[in-house]
C-alpha cells in the first residue's frame, strides 16, 4: 500500500468513528431510561394507596368509637330501707300486753328455749315490740326465767308497713340466723334483701293485737337492709 492509499484508509477510519455510535455508552444509557420511569411509576400509585390506608383507618378507629356500648346502668335496689332501731333490753316499766306469740325453738347450753314475741309498752306508754327466750313449754316467768342477759329485748314500733324488728344473734332472745318482724295488720308478703340484694322470703307466723308477725332465715353476719310487702287493701263497710 502506498503512503497516499495509506492515509487516505486512516481518513475513512476516523470519519467512521465519528459517525458510529458508543454501543457501551448507547446501552448504559438505554438501561438509565429504562429505570427512571419504573421510578416514577412507582411514586404515582404509592402516594394514593398511602392517603387510602390513612381514610381507612380513621374510618376504622370512628366506626370502633361510634360502637362501644356504654355500661349499664346500676340496677335499682328493690323495695325501702329497713331501718330498725336499736333494741331497749329490760327497759324499765315494760308492760306485755296479751298473748305472746311462740316462734322457735333453740338449745341453750343444758335446756332447751324458745322464742317469743309480744305486744307491750314501756313506762312512757309507747309501743314496744319485745322478745323473751324462756324455757321450754313456758308462756311467762320472772327475770330468772329468761334466757341471758339480753331477755327481754324490746324495739319501738313505728306507723311504716315493717313497724319493728329484732335481728338474731348470739346470747340473744332470738338465736342468730334468724329474724322477726312485726307489719302492718294489711300485710300478707315480706320480702327481705341484704346488702347484695340476696332474698330472704318471711314467714307469716301469727297475729299479736297490732299486727301479723313473720319470721325469717337470715344468713348471720348478713342481715336484711331493704323490704318490700305484698298488702291487701281495706275494703270500706258496705251501706
Amino acid at each position: 500500500m502506498t503512503d497516499l492509499e495509506r492515509k487516505l484508509a486512516d481518513a475513512l477510519r476516523a470519519e467512521a468513528e465519528k459517525v458510529t455510535p458508543n454501543l457501551d455508552a448507547a446501552w448504559a444509557e438505554q438501561l438509565r431510561r429504562q429505570h427512571r420511569p419504573r421510578r416514577r411509576r412507582a411514586a404515582v400509585w404509592v402516594a394514593p394507596l398511602a392517603a387510602v390506608l390513612v381514610v381507612l383507618t380513621s374510618v376504622a378507629i370512628a366506626t370502633q368509637v361510634n360502637t362501644v356500648q356504654p355500661p349499664p346502668a346500676p340496677a335499682s335496689r328493690p323495695g325501702q330501707d329497713l331501718v330498725l332501731p336499736k333494741p331497749v333490753i329490760s327497759p324499765p316499766g315494760v308492760n306485755f300486753v296479751g298473748e305472746p306469740k311462740a316462734l322457735v325453738d333453740f338449745a341453750g347450753q343444758t335446756d332447751a328455749w324458745t322464742s317469743y314475741a309480744s305486744d307491750a309498752t314501756d313506762a312512757a306508754g309507747q309501743r314496744m315490740f319485745c322478745l323473751e327466750a324462756l324455757p321450754k313449754g313456758a308462756t311467762h316467768g320472772g327475770p330468772e326465767s329468761n334466757f341471758g342477759i339480753e331477755s327481754p329485748s324490746c324495739v319501738p314500733v313505728s306507723d311504716s308497713p315493717v313497724s319493728a324488728g329484732y335481728i338474731g344473734k348470739n346470747g340473744g332472745p332470738l338465736p342468730a340466723g334468724k329474724a322477726v318482724f312485726l307489719a302492718d295488720r294489711t300485710t300478707q308478703v315480706l320480702r327481705l334483701y341484704d346488702e347484695a340484694g340476696n332474698l330472704s322470703l318471711a314467714k307469716m307466723v301469727g297475729t299479736l293485737q297490732r299486727g301479723p308477725v313473720f319470721l325469717a332465715d337470715v344468713p348471720p353476719g348478713s342481715p336484711p337492709v331493704r323490704y318490700e310487702v305484698n298488702s291487701v287493701q281495706a275494703h270500706p263497710a258496705s251501706r
